[in-house]
């Protein structure tokens, strides 16, 4: 739908230049269900734990003072998260063999 507006100040016989065109439709006035659809998508991934088991401000922060204290030549300054992800499959892995190794006595993992 296509609306005229005349504009207070607008001399009545111009066309163009004292009149505003406005086209009011619902995609103009209704947020976009797409633009929806995706931000839910970008919240959803934002909210998903990688390192579930694991502090990752921690484990960067033990990586950078072990990697000083080892190798006093490299200035490493950045822990990247692929090095997490590592770290965390190599803790659920050491869960996984602990859990294997125990003893079926009991209800608590000693």
């Amino acid at each position: 739908m296509l609306i005229g507006i005349q504009l207070p100040n607008s001399r009545p016989g111009k066309n163009a230049p004292d009149k505003i065109v406005a086209s009011l439709n619902e995609s103009a006035t209704q947020p976009r269900k797409q633009n929806m659809e995706t931000t839910e998508v970008t919240d959803t991934l934002k909210s998903i734990n990688t390192t579930p088991h694991l502090c990752r401000s921690k484990v960067k922060q033990t990586a950078l003072e072990i990697a000083c204290s080892i190798r006093p030549a490299n200035k490493f300054s950045r822990v990247g998260m692929s090095f997490v992800e590592r770290i965390e499959a190599k803790v659920r892995a050491a869960i996984r063999e602990e859990v294997r190794i125990h003893p079926s006595k009991g209800k608590t993992l000693l």
